[in-house]
């Protein structure tokens, strides 16, 4: 049996105010608590949104002290500090790390009896549209978490913070809210690496072993719009931004109901032990995993349906493989395609090939890539990367 689990709605190309406006008078809904972090809190288009839920008669409490790699003990302590018994709409406004957080919150204040630990796929939460609802407005274009039953938090383990992912379907935003004068403000850098952290997310997922029609349709086509526009988003023009912010959505959808594989299965570690942000990480990796599983012949036929689709579609050069493609849109936005170009310690990283390459082998994520690697695959790939 297959199953499909989306958001409820996706409101693409509104005005975050308005549509938040419209949920509260749909579900009478009056006390909101927003996450965000410290650097969206002060743009304009946040200011302007929460002045003017505030106009409106909306209580509004905000917490903006989430760090770029949360902890996972993160959610206990916007409890503590801002009280939640009388929230009634959580609405997360950043990346993947902010909403994240809000995810793993919503089922804390609606089950203090359940670890945040113990959140799992094989557990039922029982929070199916319950209040607080939880609507996403999401100010990067590519985590996919808006759309997404996953989160991923750091906790500690043998000394060290690592990366810890899991999910359940009824973490699944009720909304995304896909306003671009969000998407404005974020930096070409981040724009780059959270885009193509979103189209690993479609090339993991068409490939994994949970992969169906629905995913692979949408997957194509989210990765397609990746490959159009970015180049052109990373120039702020609006009609591609528009178009990544979609794609981004769609991405998580489609990964979300496939999952994803060996990419993401190294990015974990190898991010948590260096301080990489996540989109580096999958991108630095990504060309190299899908070298390795062009081996299996039916991922190198679903690899080979985007890559015909941009040929034939999209009016793309005909290359070999989707990986010349990639390596292709890489140069055209200035994405770097191995770790000692972004400063990584030579002598350091090497004497961490050995945990980065154990952690992957043990990361949840791997379990749904197309061909299992063996310790030493994992470790060749982690030598190639450097």
């Amino acid at each position: 049996m297959v199953t499909f689990t989306f958001p409820r709605k996706i409101a693409y190309n509104v005005n975050s105010l308005e549509e938040l406006l419209n949920i509260s008078s749909i579900f009478n809904l009056k006390n909101f608590l927003i996450i965000t972090d410290k650097i969206i809190e002060k743009t304009d288009a946040f200011k302007n949104m929460k002045e003017g839920l505030i106009k409106n008669n909306i209580n509004v409490k905000v917490y903006s002290d989430i760090s770029p790699e949360p902890n996972i003990e993160t959610v206990d302590k916007i409890i503590d500090l801002l009280g939640t018994d009388d929230i009634d709409l959580i609405i997360a406004v950043g990346g993947g790390s902010v909403i994240d957080v809000s995810k793993v919150l919503r089922v804390k204040i609606l089950r203090r009896d359940i670890k945040s630990e113990d959140i799992s796929p094989f557990v039922s939460l029982n929070i199916e549209n319950k209040k607080p609802l939880l609507v996403v407005i999401p100010t990067t274009a590519g985590t996919g978490s808006d759309a997404s039953f996953a989160f991923v938090l750091k906790i500690k383990e043998n000394g060290n913070e690592i990366k810890y992912a899991s999910g359940n379907y009824e973490l699944v935003p009720y909304e995304t809210i896909l306003d671009i004068s969000f998407l404005k403000t974020l930096p070409k850098k981040q724009m780059i690496i959270t885009a193509i952290d979103g189209l690993a997310n479609d090339i993991e997922g068409i490939v994994a072993i949970n992969t169906n029609p629905v995913t692979e349709g949408i997957a194509i086509q989210s990765a397609r719009m990746f490959f159009k526009y970015l180049p052109k988003a990373i120039e702020y023009d609006e009609e591609s931004l528009s178009y990544l912010h979609l794609a981004a959505t769609l991405s998580g959808i489609a990964f979300s109901n496939s999952g994803v594989g060996l990419v993401h299965a190294i990015a974990h570690p190898l991010g948590s032990l260096f301080n990489i942000p996540h989109g580096m990480a999958v991108a630095i990796i990504m060309p190299y995993v899908i070298d390795f599983n062009y081996r299996d012949e039916n991922a190198k036929k679903k690899y080979d349906e985007i890559k015909t689709s941009l040929e034939r579609l999209d009016g793309f050069d005909v290359k070999n493989t989707l990986t010349e493609h990639l390596i292709d849109l890489y140069r055209k936005v200035g994405q770097p395609l191995k770790l000692r170009e972004i400063g990584i310690n030579e002598n350091e990283y090497k004497n961490k090939i050995n945990e980065i390459a154990d952690l992957a082998l043990r990361d949840s994520d791997l379990a749904f890539n197309p061909i299992m690697p063996t310790l030493e695959e994992i470790k060749d790939i982690l030598n190639k990367i450097y």
